[in-house]
């Protein structure tokens, strides 16, 4: 029986998956293994699944890629300063009324107040 550890980091449990997955071990087995040594603290099924998918493509490092899309910019340091411009001047202005005038979201002004200001 093997021991089963508390700690573990995704690189760790990637790195598990990459090799298991190049022994040729199936979906079902891998999970049955990482769950025998990382108990509740190891992937889903549906993680180790697209993390197989993925090394069968061709990838071949473990680290989390950068995630697609438009980075966030909203809550940059300069929306940060126009949002606090904008309740300076009026300290009754709703989170609503800064977002439609900036042209950003809503939860950026709240997170925006909340966090910075």
């Amino acid at each position: 029986m093997s021991q089963q550890l508390q700690v573990v980091s995704k690189l760790e449990m990637h790195a598990v998956i990459r090799f298991l997955r190049a022994k040729r071990c199936n979906y079902t087995e891998i999970y049955r293994q990482l769950h025998e040594v990382y108990d509740e603290n190891a992937m889903s099924r549906e993680a180790i699944a697209k993390w197989c998918n993925m090394f069968e493509n061709g990838r071949t490092d473990i680290d989390e890629a950068e995630r697609e899309g438009r980075p966030s910019t909203a809550t940059s340091s300069e929306f940060a300063a126009r949002v606090s411009e904008n309740i300076l001047a009026n300290r009754r202005v709703t989170v609503d009324e800064i977002a439609n005038k900036l042209g950003i979201s809503h939860g950026s002004v709240h997170k925006i107040t909340v966090k910075r200001l």
